[in-house]
């Protein structure tokens, strides 16, 4: 083999590795991670990054609760097409893992009383789970995601999403932090009490949605929940789907809001 041979194949694998390099550093990731409480649990999660994100960049960010949603179905391949397609502009999306399993000695599970705060206010164990939840999203899971993620910190970049029992955290959330998001995109929240609270002292926009069929009856619960929130100053935007209490609706109804909320700029 001559010098000129041995070079054109030393030439073609040096390219294909910086081909292949190349190529992994433009693929979008789903990173997960454990949290140490400060009640002495561990709870886990996870962040979404857009292909050929940089660490410099301050990209705007989806805070999800019930964030196994986003990796049971097909959330990641879904926003990935999105961007590929130039549909929507790259976003982050952290993933905050609910717990599916049940107190002993209800019939709930955690994410229960952890998200809804309407079950918390006259049982003092629900109220202790709810309360360290509440305590661990504000203080450890945004703090995370802000530390580990390149997201911008501003209020106006910042989303909270969630669905069904998370829905009802998210509208909950955005009357005792206020500071925290812009937007909220709750879907179906189906146990919501917030007469309680006084106005919004902050501009704060809510999409919410539910099903035609949920069990909740949308002739009085859904339409009252949305007056309580009008009354205290936020703007609603809401609509009623066809379906039920689905994860599927819930999913095409997040890619609705994306390609609302974060149109592709060419000029990007």
């Amino acid at each position: 083999m001559n010098k000129t041979s041995i070079f054109l194949i030393l030439f073609t694998f040096a390219l294909g590795m910086l081909s292949s390099c190349s190529k992994s550093s433009q693929e979008s990731e789903f990173k997960e991670f454990e949290i140490n409480c400060n009640d002495g649990t561990v709870r886990t999660g996870a962040i979404y990054l857009p292909k050929g994100v940089k660490p410099s960049d301050k990209l705007p960010v989806i805070f999800m609760a019930d964030g196994l949603v986003f990796k049971e179905t097909k959330f990641k391949e879904m926003m990935d097409s999105l961007i590929d397609y130039g549909c929507i502009s790259p976003v982050v999306v952290a993933c905050s893992y609910e717990n599916k399993v049940q107190i002993q000695g209800y019939n709930l599970a955690y994410r229960n009383a952890e998200y809804v705060e309407a079950l918390a206010k006259n049982d003092n164990t629900l109220a202790k789970l709810f309360d360290n939840h509440y305590k661990y999203f504000i203080n450890q899971f945004i703090p995370y995601v802000d530390k580990h993620a390149p997201v911008s910190q501003s209020k106006q970049d910042r989303i909270f999403f969630g669905t069904s029992n998370s829905a009802d955290f998210g509208i909950t959330l955005s009357f005792r932090d206020q500071k925290l998001f812009k937007e909220y995109w709750c879907y179906s929240p189906v146990y919501s009490d917030i007469r309680e609270y006084e106005p919004l002292s902050t501009d704060i926009s809510y999409s919410i949605c539910w099903g035609a069929k949920e069990e909740v009856g949308m002739f009085d619960y859904f339409p009252n929940l949305l007056k309580d929130i009008r009354k205290r100053g936020g703007k609603v935007n809401s609509w009623v789907f066809s379906g039920g209490h689905d994860r599927d609706w819930w999913r095409y109804w997040f890619k609705q809001e994306l390609m609302r909320r974060f149109p592709y700029n060419k000029s990007e």
